[in-house]
């Protein structure tokens, strides 16, 4: 618009006053031409607020077939554009009088156009000598690779200019722009347009084009704005009066991608269309849009109000207002900006369906308060740590100001849901929303791997924050163990697990656990104590716990882990385990016969040759030539194994001192009793903690047998 303002109130108006002046001269002295046939003269200066002639010269002749008039403007002067043009000719080859009117139906004009070089073109004007209108028309500007059509009135008030285009390459028309001193480092730009229009100069000045685009690829430094090959057409209908320009645009894209900070669209996928109406601005850089809507087919429809503020090389583009959602599409919600504002957070890579309804209020991109319908609404973590299926319902949010008290219940439900490999089944949450607080308002079962969640009272308050804490008081109905351990990565385990959670506190982006979680597996007892899990939502969870085992019934454990039969009872303790991402890495793990154990003590060749393998000791050759081989179960007095965790390995030692031998001082894994005797004996004091986990508890060691 600006543009056209400089390139059209000056460039034409001077122009066309030029030859308008010199025909006024000829006229006055309209007897001296009729006598002389020829008439000359010359305007040292004309000048206005915007713009200067100096040394304008004139001629008319008499012809046989009438006037001819030509004008010559030696140079033109326009300080606002920083401009100046020289050597500019105006040849009327046929001038009519009728009355006040001067007409010239066949003009050429000469200009060195700003951008496009010396061009002379044709068209034609028509002058009222009573009230100084000018009448023009300008056929086939060459323009930017393509021609410019315009047709106008000139009046002392006002400059009318309807204008039509061919195609004009965007990159022709940044060269214009500069000439004109509106060069513009920070936009880069290719494809063509089409335009149609009018424009109006005056005190109040308007402009009602459509530009059809075509192609068009636009990227700005900080690449906040970029397209590429975007086709479309943008309707604007704009006026500028006391200093502020106000616009109504209308755009519908139908070709391309686009993406304008921090939103992003596929427009092949899913035409777009843009309607911004009561639309102004004072400087170019914020923006108030009392009325716009954006619509995406049948995937989506926003609407509202807000004001934009540009990037910024310190600052990125920021948005206040309401915005409203009709009935969207989820997935084209989360592709077109909210993956892009979630990149490199726990959000940034989902898959998403279902529909969304509602209402943001925004302050600066910061939500300041929300009411949403959710409809069937699904979210899969691509990298598997959490999903959910069917969650359906509304969410109220006040604002980070609004308190629990006054503030409307959110219901929520969904058919299933994951986190971190655990599967949870269907379930509904009744709670208050308010300022950074969570009030859970009924107990909220989570039914899960064939037990539940049984969450009684739960409060949080500043989540999101450093100074996040809340309470927990819940309940951890029988679970299958072999799910849980299934879901964590370790070996099937048989049994239940139970227990309360009756202080589990949230402080310090940490949970611990006051009281102790019990399970019964394996036909003894498991209790987890000084439970702490910190950053349980970040990318390294840690947690820090203790275990005791007791009783455990060696037969079904060792059917679970597929390596032997062995008969008796295993106690144990864990204590300092500490584990990121959910594997260890620092625990005292203590394995052992319990002293008062008096069920039957029997192992099988195959565990020992498995308790033997990672160390590659003798007890398999034994086993298999000598007339050991003959018997499948061996007595045993007691087996014991501890590993101290560090730095990924394990310091190992057993059932006592076993003496030494050819490998060295060894320690008992197992201590035989009775006869046929075996003993397995370990000799590595260190051993590498994944080895030892991906054989599912085979030990480094070597047998020896009396």
């Amino acid at each position: 618009m600006r543009l056209l303002t400089l390139f059209s109130l000056n460039v034409i108006r001077v122009v066309l006053s030029g030859l308008a002046t010199g025909l006024v001269l000829c006229v006055a002295t309209w007897p001296a031409v009729a006598q002389a046939a020829v008439l000359q003269g010359t305007v040292e200066q004309i000048a206005s607020d915007d713009w200067q002639i100096k040394q304008l010269e004139f001629g008319v002749e008499l012809t046989d077939d009438g006037l001819r008039g030509a004008v010559r403007i030696a140079r033109l002067l326009l300080p606002a554009a920083d401009l100046e043009l020289t050597d500019t000719r105006i040849v009327c080859t046929r001038i009519v009088l009728s009355g006040p009117l001067i007409d010239c139906d066949a003009a050429q004009f000469n200009v060195d156009f700003p951008g496009s070089g010396r061009q002379t073109v044709a068209g034609s004007f028509t002058y009222h000598r009573d009230t100084g209108e000018v009448r023009f028309q300008i056929l086939e500007l060459p323009l930017a690779g393509g021609t410019v059509t315009l047709a106008g009135t000139v009046t002392d008030d006002d400059l009318g200019v309807e204008f039509e285009s061919t195609e004009l390459q965007l990159e022709g028309l940044q060269i214009v722009a500069a000439e004109f001193g509106l060069d513009s480092e920070e936009l880069a730009a290719a494809g063509s347009v089409r335009l149609q229009g009018r424009f109006s100069s005056g005190q109040d000045q308007s402009l009602i084009a459509t530009a059809a685009l075509r192609n068009v690829a636009l990227s700005n430094a900080s690449g906040t704005i970029v397209t590429d090959a975007l086709d479309g057409q943008l309707k604007l209908n704009a006026a500028i009066a006391n200093g502020r320009s106000n616009f109504d645009v209308d755009i519908a894209a139908t070709q391309g991608e686009a993406y304008i900070e921090p939103v992003y669209a596929n427009l092949a996928e899913h035409p777009v269309r843009i309607r911004l109406q009561n639309a102004s601005t004072v400087d170019n850089t914020e923006f108030e849009f009392p009325e716009f809507r954006i619509e995406q087919g049948a995937l989506l429809a926003i609407f509202g109000n807000v004001q934009v503020v540009l990037a910024t090389a310190e600052a990125p583009m920021s948005i206040s207002g309401r915005i409203a959602l009709e009935d969207s599409d989820v997935a084209a919600l989360y592709s077109s900006g909210l993956q892009i504002a979630a990149a490199g957070t726990l959000f940034g890579e989902l898959e998403t369906a279902g529909r969304i309804s509602g209402e943001v209020e925004l302050r600066n991109n910061v939500p300041m308060s929300a009411a949403i319908q959710l409809d069937d609404i699904a979210i899969d973590d691509t990298r598997r740590r959490f999903a959910i299926y069917g969650l359906s319902g509304n969410l109220n949010w006040p604002g980070p100001d609004g308190g629990l008290a006054d503030v409307d219940p959110s219901r929520l439900r969904w058919d299933s849901a994951s986190a971190y490999n655990i599967i949870l089944e269907g379930g509904e949450l009744h709670a208050r929303i308010g300022g950074d607080d969570v009030e859970l308002l009924a107990p909220l079962r989570l039914p899960t791997m064939g037990g539940a969640v049984l969450i009684n009272r739960l409060l949080m308050n500043d989540y999101g924050t450093e100074n996040a804490s809340g309470l927990l008081d819940a309940e951890l109905l029988p679970i299958q163990l072999g799910q849980l351990s299934g879901a964590f990565g370790w070996p099937a385990f048989s049994g239940s697990l139970s227990g309360k959670l009756p202080l589990l506190q949230y402080e310090g982006n940490a949970m611990t656990v006051g009281g102790t979680l019990a399970a019964q597996a394996f036909d003894g007892e498991i209790a987890v104590s000084n439970l702490r899990l910190e950053q349980p939502f970040g990318r390294v969870p840690r947690l820090q716990a203790d275990l005791r085992l007791r009783n455990l019934d060696l037969k079904q454990l060792t059917d679970t882990f597929s390596f032997g039969l062995i008969q008796g009872r295993l106690s144990g303790d864990v204590t300092g385990l500490e584990m990121a991402a959910w594997k260890p890495v620092a625990m005292d793990l203590h394995l052992y016969t319990p002293p008062d154990d008096k069920s039957r003590h029997r192992i099988s060749q195959r565990a020992v040759e498995n308790l033997t393998s990672v160390g590659g000791g003798g007890a398999g050759a034994v086993l298999s030539t000598g007339f050991l081989k003959f018997f499948e179960v061996f007595a045993y007095d007691k087996v014991a194994i501890r590993c101290v965790l560090h730095a990924g390995s394990c310091t190992m030692s057993g059932a006592g001192r076993a003496g030494d031998g050819p490998l060295g001082s060894g320690y008992y894994i197992v201590k035989g009793s009775g006869l046929p005797r075996i003993d397995v004996v370990g000799y590595r004091r260190e051993v590498n903690w994944e080895r030892l986990l991906n054989q599912l508890g085979q030990i480094s060691g070597a047998a020896v047998v009396n």
